[in-house]
């Protein structure tokens, strides 16, 4: 069995990870003619901005198969009050969005994604292991529990992250789309 390796993400990663996004980013996606069955990332025009930033906090996990880095997960411990409309959502309705019969508001969580796993490296338990790294690390951390939100438009993820062991905690429309907010005790 081939062994997963984690790491935190160092400047040299950024290249790989902001081509991995962009090849798999909705937009990119439709416009070269691809179908979205096979999952992609919300469109982000600052992605590169953002994934500066989230090394220098190091909120980026890197998993290494064989050597070679295979994919990342985003975990924002501090979530930014600039950032997506539907964190901002999350955030402001943490009172009503309940896991597992305790509202978000009562819970110290952190947001969850984007992650991304190279097509070479997929089905190879790569976004399992970084799932189960970061829940792992969070819980040491003190937190209670993740938050993630998919594009209504993404079945693929939704279906990804509920064998992962994530909730659906609600489904909104905002400006910028439709949403599946999900949660998962830590």
């Amino acid at each position: 069995m081939t062994q997963i390796k984690i790491r935190k993400a160092i400047q040299q990663d950024k290249d790989w990870m902001l081509k991995l996004y962009q090849n798999n980013s909705k937009q990119q996606l439709s416009q070269v003619g691809k179908d979205l069955d096979s999952g992609f990332v919300q469109d982000n025009p600052h992605f590169d901005q953002l994934l500066q930033h989230w090394i220098d906090v190091s909120a980026i996990d890197v998993a290494e198969l064989d050597g070679q880095s295979s994919g990342f997960l985003v975990i924002q411990r501090e979530i930014e009050s600039k950032g997506p409309e539907i964190l901002a959502y999350i955030q402001e309705h943490a009172n009503i969005l309940i896991l597992q019969e305790t509202p978000l508001a009562d819970l110290r969580y952190a947001a969850y994604g984007p992650i991304l796993v190279d097509d070479q490296f997929r089905g190879k338990g790569v976004a399992k292991t970084l799932h189960d790294q970061a829940l792992k690390e969070l819980k040491a951390e003190g937190f209670d529990a993740i938050v993630a939100f998919i594009d209504a438009d993404n079945p693929i993820s939704l279906k990804i992250h509920d064998a992962l062991g994530m909730q659906v905690l609600d489904k909104v429309v905002l400006a910028s789309g439709q949403f599946f907010i999900l949660g998962q005790m830590a």
